[in-house]
């Protein structure tokens, strides 16, 4: 990760922990917390993309089966 500090993931790490400051989270709202930050997280987790051919031929296959 980089360690820029206009970094838009820090910096969104930075406001939301500041927001759920103030909203009072505690540490036993650590379910909580583990979700929101992986939902965070998964902003630059890169998508599975399958090529078009292969999605063409899944197309046709569940034409022709159904």
């Amino acid at each position: 990760m980089i360690d820029a500090p206009d970094d838009p993931l820090r910096r969104l790490a930075r406001e939301r922990g500041r927001t759920l400051g103030e909203l009072g989270l505690r540490p036993s709202d650590a379910a909580w917390a583990r979700s929101e930050a992986e939902a965070i997280a998964s902003l630059v987790t890169p998508a599975l993309r399958l090529p078009a051919f292969v999605l063409r031929f899944l197309r046709r296959t569940r034409r022709i089966a159904g």
